[in-house]
């Protein structure tokens, strides 16, 4: 991740250009040098165009997204069955339809556009940047919590339908996010790669598959044991059988263009800056 200094004059997505509400004729401001993140991953260059920054934002950008997808899947699935309809009144009928959606589609996308910098035409990559872990808490575990002397109010934080939910930590930094998703990936899938052994057992019958099966489950619960341990050193804590990993904070990137990426490109190069014009002395 790249924090890069540019003209804003020079460098903009079309995805978050606006009206300035200037007159035409009013002088340009001298340009400004602002700090434009990029991110290279796998040969692509991405630039930051939005940064989430609370668990109620993001919840919210998960459902737009989610909500816009879904809308782009319904209006392909009219558009198909426009080109399939046979009869002009199918023709007519399908027709308005798909009209509809595409207006409601164009809405959205708009709608995005203003809150997120998103647009429907673009690829983006979404970095989690903080991250709170939380578990279920019963009422007797709740109850338990409370009543202990260093129990902290904050550490409860309401969940849906009523549920109580306790957070176990909150992560912050990319890198650090990274770092733990990859140790829970860890744990998780050698807890189901054990279950996986542990439900193919009966179906071995002879001796020398008896044999090779229980040494299987042997070595994955080693296994399974041995990323709980590393897991807990870490954290601090033992890994809950049932959690939830709410995301607090991210970062959306986009995808430069050929072009974009260019024009980026030599901006850093200084290749585009204008020579200083001055005045003849008299």
């Amino acid at each position: 991740m790249k924090l890069l200094p540019i003209s804003v004059m020079v460098f903009s997505l079309s995805c978050y250009a606006a009206e300035s509400g200037k007159p035409a004729d009013a002088k340009p401001e001298a340009p400004k040098t602002v700090q434009v993140e990029v991110l290279d991953t796998n040969g692509k260059r991405f630039v930051l165009v939005k940064t989430i920054e609370s668990a109620d934002d993001f919840a919210a950008f998960e459902r737009d997204a989610q909500a816009i997808t879904a809308e782009q899947k319904d209006t392909a699935v009219t558009k198909q069955l426009f080109d399939l309809a046979l009869t002009t009144p199918e023709k007519e009928a399908r027709g308005r339809e798909l009209d509809a959606k595409f207006k409601k589609l164009q809405a959205t996308n708009e709608n995005m556009a203003k809150t997120y910098n998103f647009d429907l035409t673009r690829q983006y990559i979404v970095v989690p940047t903080s991250v709170k872990v939380l578990t279920i808490l019963t009422n007797e575990e709740y109850i338990k919590l409370a009543a202990a002397k260093d129990f902290k109010a904050d550490s409860i934080i309401a969940g849906a339908d009523g549920k109580r939910l306790l957070l176990k930590e909150t992560i912050k930094g990319a890198v650090e996010v990274e770092s733990f998703q990859l140790q829970v990936r860890r744990v998780l899938e050698a807890k189901r790669g054990l279950q996986q052994l542990i439900e193919a057992q009966p179906r071995y019958t002879k001796a020398e598959e008896k044999k090779k099966i229980e040494e299987a489950i042997k070595n994955t619960q080693t296994e399974v044991n041995k990323s709980l341990e590393e897991f807990k050193k870490s954290r601090g804590y033992e890994i809950p059988n049932e959690f939830n990993i709410q995301t607090a904070e991210a970062k959306l990137y986009t995808l430069l263009s050929d072009d974009e990426q260019k024009s980026l490109q030599e901006k850093i190069d200084g290749k585009d800056a204008k020579p200083e014009v001055k005045a003849d002395k008299k």
